[in-house]
Order: structure tokens, then C-alpha cells, then sequence
């Protein structure tokens, strides 16, 4: 008796211990695409079973179709489409679908009403490129007859099939349609969708296609004088900025005279860039300068701004008391320099009692990924630049981990070089050839990271880091704008577990805004697949929609 009591209190006090199971399932949904009259008072019809969140389609699964009383059952294929033929009676007919679900997947439903004996419609897009956009011409087809409709299309991003779509225009089938980049947002990838709502004798139809609208880019160049002494500095200023007159933030931009390289950087917030190059650098004579800019965009085209001249006169000779101060205060400089190093002052330092040492940092700073440069030694600075290679590890921002499999792409106009990181994050290029090579990180689950590999170097690039920052924690730093002002205190963000802060919002009856958004957070932080960058998009609009719901309610 008091043998089983026991064991029976030891059971109840591990499951008290036990942590409580969370359990993420992907969201899914239903699509109709078409049910069409075979004869014989039968009908085809065909659907698919796609993720919620990033529209591939599920592959395997078992979904019931009802028509007028009858349930049939379809399994969908690799790209999560399915068909069947049911028997159906003339006129209208009301199609139930539904998916069970699974310990993975949520469950879903659609219910919609089609005649089979209408014809059936198939859109499709044409893009061409036009002065300032796309040209752009739906072609319809009614049981693959060409017909002229009215066309409804709308335009929206690309990053996923439930991102919402805003009205472009009113069409007619077979019309030309000129999308200008102002009208779509500027340039970028964007994704189109036609749609003919369906009349008494035909089926309504969709056709979605995305497009890529590019732009040219123009660089500007002014420089501070025409004329400069040997031992002056010219100034280089200017601006890069789109065929329409928007400026291009982070281009990378490099001044040149002929085949040199005199300096590189980028551009700012605002398109400008500014270079400041020596005379002795030039050396005595009349040079032509060019800046080229890169965007880094495949949306937007390099460009290369008007050759500006600039004369350097004949060097000065310089006194020899001069001589002797440069040289004094660069002895001092130098012994500052070594002091600065061995700080031997410290050694007469008492410890500092623990109320005076360091913290680590707050735990609510926000992630930032990008290249971490090696620190060249003191010799190796003093060398002029003549490294070709380029080679380091990918860590991941949160863990301090190599990240394993992750691609490191390099570019440099037309010559392309790729590698893919081992298990311990490790990557290495050789025999670069000279210039400026645009740069990109990108690894599963990780936010891409972009910036400019200036070859050749004093070994800077030997041994750098590249700190990717996950999906996930680049969502919840965007929840933090809508979910902060629901906590007690703003500093408890710091302090508060991720799950203490999605429970605590869950349990004070957000807005329906705040609380799709809590549910879209707590999958992608929480579960165990891995979610692509593309998301980010959708969580940002969503930060926002939720913040504008709670600003309208206040009002």
C-alpha cells in the first residue's frame, strides 16, 4: 500500500518538473483550380494543397472532395496538386475540400460554387520591356479559343503566396499595359496577378507571373579644384541615383584614373559618396578621373560617371628643419604607439572590485550581421597591398557556431566565384584577380549578407568572420516594435524569455491585428524548420498593421 503511494507521488512530481511541450504545425490551405464538364455528367476537377506560409505544395497527403452529397478522396502529388472526376448533375454545383491535417499540419477547408458547364478560362502574361517599366498583355483563352475580357490586375511582392495584393488596373485581354516603376513602387521584382471574375458562359480564371522591372543608374562627379599642389589633397564628391531620380543607398562606389584604383567606398542613405585622394598619390600631371558605381541590385545597372581632369603641379622641396620635426614626431608617435600596445600603467593598476567590472552587453541589443576584418600585424601594415586571396569562417550572430553548407558567392562584373562552407564554417579564395568583387553570404535560415572585398590587401582579409543572423531572431526583433508597449515595464524585454513575453501578449486579449501577428512570431521563433528570409517582408507588414490597429483604437 504505502510501496504504491510512493511510486504514485514520484510519477505526479515528474510530471509537475516535466517543461511544458509546444507544439508548431505548418499552416496550410486549399486551392480550387478549376472544375470543368467532361461529359457523360461527369466533371473534372483539379486543386492543389500548398504551406500557408510559403505557398510550395505538400506533397502525399489525402484530401476529400464532396460534390452534391458524394465524397471522393484525391492524394496529392509532388507539387501538392490533385484530380479526380465525380459524377455531377447540370447547373451550379457547390464543392466542399478539406484536408484532416496531421501532427505536422494544421487542417483546412474551401467551400466554393462552380458551373462545370461554363467554359473554361485560362489566363496568361506577357511582359516585354518598356521605356520607364513593362509592358504588360493578358492573353485569355476560353476552351482554348482566344476571347476578349475584362482583366483585373493587381500587384504585390513576391514574398509569399498569402502576401496581399493591391489594385493595379482594369483591363481588356489582348490589350498592351504599361506598368511604369512608380506605379509598381520603383524597381524590384514584383508579382502580377490577372483575374477574370467569370460571367454566365464562361468559368472565372487567374494567371500569376513575376516580373523584374530594371532601371539604369547615373553617377555624378565634382571634384574641390582643377589644379592642386603636389602636396595638397582634392576632394571627390558626387551622387548615384536611378533613372528616376531616387538615390541608390549602399552602391558600392570606386574613383579611377585609367586602369588605377585610387580609392573605393560607398555610397550613403541619401546616394552621395565623398573621396578625398592625395597629389603625391596622382603625382605631377594632368589625370582624368571616373567614379564607377554598382548597386549590387540585378533591378538596377552599373554606371560610370563623366571623366573630370585635374592637373597636380611639380612637387616642392621641403626645408630641412621641417626633416627634422617630421621625423622627431614620428619617433614620438611611434613610441606612443608601442606604449599604447604593452600599456605597462596597467600593471600598476589595483583589480577594480566587482561592482566596477564590465557587463556583458544587454541582452535586448538588436543583431547585426556582416564581415568582421582580421587585425594584420604591425609589419604586415607597413607592406603595400599585395594579397590576392580572401578566406575566413561563418558564424552564426546568436551561438558563436560555424554555419555549415552556407554559399559565399563573389562577383566582380562578369567573373563569378563560388564556394560552399564545411562543417566547421571555414572558406577560402585564391588568385583573385584586382578590383572591387561584390560579396554575398547566404546559408539556410539566416538573414543574406552583402558588402565589398576589396582585392588586393595587406591581409585584413585573412581569417575574417562573417556573422549571419537567423530568421528567427530578425522576426522577433520586429515583434518587439508591436509587443513592447504590452509589457509591465519596457526594460522587462531585456529580462523576459521569448516564450514569457509571447504568453504574456496571448493572455492580455491582444487586438486581432497584435494576436495574428503573436501566432505568425511563435511559429517562426518556435518551431523547428527552419524559415526562409523571404518572411521578413510579411512579419514587417504585419508589425505594422498591428501597430496602426492599436494607434486607431487609441484615437
Amino acid at each position: 500500500m504505502w510501496r504504491a503511494l510512493l511510486v504514485l507521488a514520484g510519477l505526479a512530481q515528474a510530471a509537475v518538473a516535466a517543461p511544458p511541450v509546444v507544439e508548431i504545425r505548418a499552416q496550410t490551405k486549399l486551392v480550387l483550380d478549376r472544375m470543368r464538364l467532361q461529359g457523360d455528367d461527369t466533371a473534372e476537377i483539379r486543386g492543389q494543397l500548398i504551406d500557408g506560409l510559403t505557398g510550395d505544395g505538400i506533397a502525399g497527403q489525402t484530401v476529400a472532395i464532396q460534390v452534391a452529397g458524394t465524397t471522393e478522396h484525391a492524394t496529392t502529388g509532388p507539387d501538392g496538386r490533385f484530380a479526380i472526376t465525380v459524377p455531377v448533375a447540370p447547373g451550379p454545383q457547390s464543392i466542399d475540400l478539406s484536408f484532416r491535417g496531421s501532427s505536422l499540419l494544421t487542417s483546412s477547408q474551401l467551400s466554393q460554387v462552380a458551373d462545370p458547364s461554363r467554359a473554361q478560362v485560362t489566363l496568361a502574361i506577357d511582359v516585354e520591356d518598356a521605356p520607364g517599366g513593362a509592358r504588360l498583355v493578358v492573353h485569355a483563352a476560353a476552351d482554348d479559343r482566344p476571347v476578349q475580357l475584362p482583366i483585373a490586375l493587381s500587384i504585390g511582392s513576391t514574398s509569399g503566396s498569402l502576401a496581399p495584393l493591391a489594385p493595379l488596373a482594369h483591363v481588356t485581354s489582348g490589350a498592351p499595359f504599361v506598368l511604369t516603376r512608380k506605379a509598381a513602387g520603383g524597381p524590384g521584382t514584383r508579382r502580377i496577378r490577372a483575374e477574370f471574375a467569370g460571367d454566365d458562359a464562361r468559368q472565372a480564371g487567374r494567371a500569376e507571373r513575376n516580373i523584374e522591372l530594371t532601371a539604369a543608374s547615373t553617377t555624378t562627379i565634382a571634384l574641390s579644384a582643377s589644379r592642386i599642389a603636389y602636396e595638397s589633397d582634392l576632394g571627390v564628391t558626387g551622387k548615384v541615383t536611378d533613372e528616376d531620380s531616387h538615390p541608390i543607398s549602399r552602391a558600392a562606389v570606386t574613383l579611377v584614373s585609367g586602369d588605377r584604383r585610387l580609392a573605393q567606398g560607398a555610397t550613403g542613405e541619401d546616394g552621395s559618396y565623398r573621396f578625398r585622394v592625395e597629389g603625391e598619390i596622382l603625382g605631377q600631371g594632368q589625370w582624368g578621373l571616373q567614379v564607377q558605381a554598382d548597386p549590387g541590385k540585378s533591378s538596377i545597372r552599373p554606371s560610370r560617371s563623366s571623366p573630370e581632369i585635374v592637373r597636380v603641379s611639380a612637387p616642392q622641396p621641403v626645408p630641412v628643419s621641417y626633416t627634422i620635426a617630421a621625423f622627431l614626431a614620428t619617433a614620438c608617435a611611434a613610441g606612443g604607439f608601442f606604449a599604447a600596445r604593452a600599456r605597462p600603467w596597467q600593471k600598476l593598476r589595483r583589480p577594480a572590485p566587482p561592482a566596477e567590472m564590465p557587463v556583458n552587453p544587454a541582452q535586448d541589443e538588436v543583431l547585426e550581421g556582416g564581415l568582421v576584418v582580421a587585425r594584420p600585424g604591425l609589419v604586415s601594415t607597413l607592406r603595400r597591398a599585395s594579397d590576392d586571396g580572401f578566406s575566413g569562417a561563418v558564424r552564426d550572430a546568436v551561438r558563436g557556431r560555424p554555419v555549415a553548407d552556407a554559399v559565399v558567392r563573389l562577383r566582380l562584373n562578369e567573373v563569378r566565384r563560388a564556394v560552399t562552407t564545411g562543417a566547421d564554417g571555414t572558406f577560402t579564395f585564391e588568385a583573385l584577380p584586382m578590383g572591387e568583387w561584390l560579396a554575398e553570404v547566404k546559408a539556410r535560415g539566416h538573414v543574406t549578407e552583402n558588402f565589398v572585398v576589396s582585392i588586393p590587401h595587406r591581409g585584413e582579409l585573412r581569417g575574417v568572420r562573417v556573422d549571419l543572423v537567423p530568421v528567427r531572431e530578425r522576426v522577433f526583433q520586429l515583434y518587439r516594435r508591436a509587443a513592447e508597449p504590452i509589457l509591465p515595464e519596457p526594460r522587462l524585454w531585456g529580462v523576459w524569455s521569448p516564450r514569457q513575453i509571447v504568453d504574456h501578449v496571448r493572455a492580455r486579449h491582444p487586438s486581432p491585428a497584435l494576436a495574428e501577428l503573436t501566432s505568425f512570431v511563435e511559429e517562426i521563433y518556435f518551431s523547428s524548420r527552419l524559415s526562409e528570409e523571404t518572411v521578413l517582408p510579411m512579419a514587417s507588414e504585419r508589425v505594422d498593421r498591428a501597430i496602426r490597429e492599436r494607434a486607431r483604437v487609441a484615437s
